[in-house]
């Protein structure tokens, strides 16, 4: 059996606004569910999509919750950028580990991933 790539997926845009952050959500949960390895990483206004309450515009779906079954896909941990560790926000997750990263850790992951997607 091969061993699983390594995915590293970049969330930057808001939930809500248009459908890159769900599309983002979507290939996460697809790796998992295919036994890849993700790495999950949100950045400026994507970080939102960690604060409920949400409200999904009429018809669509609630990107938190998706975000709240990622462990049931092996992916146990969402990577934030951020500048200063006040811009992290409370999460409400009993089973997703949130961890910090500067720019510098971020160009690290990236540079160790054999797969990088941006939405």
């Amino acid at each position: 059996m091969t061993e699983p790539s390594t995915w590293l997926i970049r969330i930057h845009t808001a939930p809500y606004v248009n459908s890159q952050a769900a599309l983002g959500i979507d290939a996460i949960l697809a790796c998992g569910a295919f036994g890849q390895s993700v790495i999950f990483v949100l950045e400026g206004p994507a970080i939102d999509l960690l604060t409920p309450p949400q409200e999904p515009v009429e018809g669509g779906r609630n990107l938190f919750k998706l975000i709240t079954s990622m462990p049931l896909y092996d992916i146990d941990k969402v990577y934030l950028v951020t500048d200063s560790p006040r811009q992290i926000p409370a999460t409400h997750f009993d089973e997703l580990q949130v961890k910090p990263v500067n720019r510098e850790e971020l160009a690290h992951l990236i540079a160790n991933s054999r797969h990088v997607l941006s939405f």
